[in-house]
């Protein structure tokens, strides 16, 4: 047979992916265990889930949970810092902590046959920190540092521009996840210590476990170390999401040194719980959150504007951002902003095109196996499960309900959830190179803004 090297080989039917059945239990005192039992490997991630993220913070906290997080790492009251490194070490063990809007996230990766060591450590992590003056204050240090080093770096300086322009001042997402400065030079141990007293009690933690394991064995071991922690559960916050406008902006924060601009163009978008979440996800991936996207093909295949677009739906308990981002050179810095708005608007106003469903159905459910395994990745999963409420079969159906989603469903969400005729256009670069420019694209007022100084300690 010969082979027609002219074009490339027909793509393969997607194969099959079982993701783990999971068990979903909760001790007597609230608190909820979740297992998936997954691979062959001697491995298991454990990893305790509460409802203690940055939106559970008050006004005057931001950035508390960040602090918190960190300082989990720094030992308990009855292990030092050096003692939990060699406790770790002994236990062949790797240890994660993480702050997401939602939740902090505690993690230990471990041989199997430790589960038991495993979970008294985590246990004792979360529930009796130390907090040291010592280690909460140089971890806040390190935190003032990050988010000083932020307000030089292009990328981050652009990401916490397009919080502060797409939600309105004061709301929960207006801010970076990481803290305001003037609260987080205040922040010391006590602080730490009243947070973690508020928000760690038994009915707002989950312990996810992956790996190979069983569910019985896991509530098991769970129940030993656990059992007899007591609290009344906190209600989960309610984050804000209002938008900063009703129309389309540009704001131009100025870098007189930049020779190129990082580019942010978005608005607030919808919850998790939306009824239209798997439509806006095979319509993110046409937009820009796959190489072959409009915004790719366009800016970078076409134009040769930039390295690479992305474009994303930030899923959260309340209504997080839509935000496109890229990089481009200062010279063609209106034409990329030009170029993306003709994108939004031609698929809003056209719709999409079975093809592009179709390839875009296929990347979704192709690319999801990937994610999923290792222990890690699976336990991030059931976290998922957890703080979203989703069924336990969630992950079964995601293939299925991506693949009932058709061309009719993306083209009314591109009308209905791109919002074309209020973005905020963040512009991170020269003023004086691009200002003229991006005025005569006439879309919305032009506001030039500095790079704000690091304030005095409050």
């Amino acid at each position: 047979m010969t082979l027609d090297r002219t074009r490339p080989p027909d793509p393969a039917a997607i194969r099959p992916f079982e993701f783990p059945a999971v068990d979903r239990r909760s001790l007597d005192n609230g608190v909820t265990v979740l297992t998936a039992p997954h691979g062959s490997l001697p491995l298991v991630t454990v990893r305790a889930v509460v409802d203690a993220g940055a939106a559970a913070e008050l006004a005057g906290e931001e950035g508390l949970a960040w602090l918190t997080t960190r300082a989990l790492e720094g030992g308990t009251q009855r292990t030092s810092g050096d003692e939990m490194a060699w406790k770790l070490e002994r236990l062949g063990a790797q240890l994660e902590t993480a702050t997401t809007w939602e939740g902090l996230h505690v993690q230990i990766t471990t041989p199997s046959d430790r589960l038991p060591d495993a979970l008294a450590l985590l246990a004792e992590i979360v529930r009796e920190p130390s907090f040291s003056e010592r280690e909460v204050q140089r971890l806040r240090d390190e935190q003032l540092a990050e988010i000083m080093r932020r307000r030089t770096e292009p990328r981050g300086l652009a990401d916490d521009a397009a919080a502060r322009y797409i939600f309105a001042e004061n709301e929960t997402y207006a801010r970076p996840l990481i803290g305001l400065e003037p609260r987080v030079h205040r922040f010391g141990r006590q602080a730490a210590v009243a947070f973690h007293g508020r928000r760690f009690t038994p009915g707002n933690t989950a312990i996810v476990v992956a790996g190979a394991v069983t569910a019985s064995a896991v509530q098991r071991e769970v129940h030993a170390v656990f059992g007899d922690w007591s609290g009344a559960q906190q209600p989960p916050p309610v984050p804000s999401a209002r938008a900063r406008s009703q129309t389309t902006t540009v704001f131009l924060v100025d870098r007189p040194s930049a020779v190129q601009s990082e580019l942010r163009i978005g608005h607030v978008g919808v919850p998790r719980h939306h009824e239209d979440y798997y439509a806006l996800l095979v319509l993110n991936a046409i937009v820009g959150g796959a190489f072959t996207s409009r915004l790719n093909l366009s800016l970078r295949e076409k134009h040769g504007f930039t390295y690479g677009v992305r474009s994303g739906f930030a899923f959260r308990r309340a209504a997080g951002p839509f935000v496109i981002q890229t990089a481009v050179a200062s010279d063609v810095t209106a034409r990329a902003v030009d170029e993306t708005l003709r994108e939004l608007h031609g698929v809003r106003n056209d719709g999409v095109t079975d093809a592009e469903v179709s390839a875009a159905r296929d990347f979704l459910a192709g690319t999801m196996p990937l994610g999923m395994q290792t222990t890690e990745q699976i336990a991030a999963r059931l976290a998922d499960l957890h703080t979203f409420e989703l069924p336990t079969n969630y992950f079964e159906k995601y293939g299925e309900r991506i693949g009932a989603v058709s061309r009719d469903d993306v083209s009314r969400v591109a009308r209905d959830h791109l919002h074309i005729d209020r973005l905020a256009i963040v512009v991170v670069g020269n003023a004086a190179a691009v200002q003229d420019q991006l005025r005569e694209l006439d879309v919305g007022d032009v506001i030039i803004e500095t790079v704000p100084e690091a304030p005095p300690a409050a």
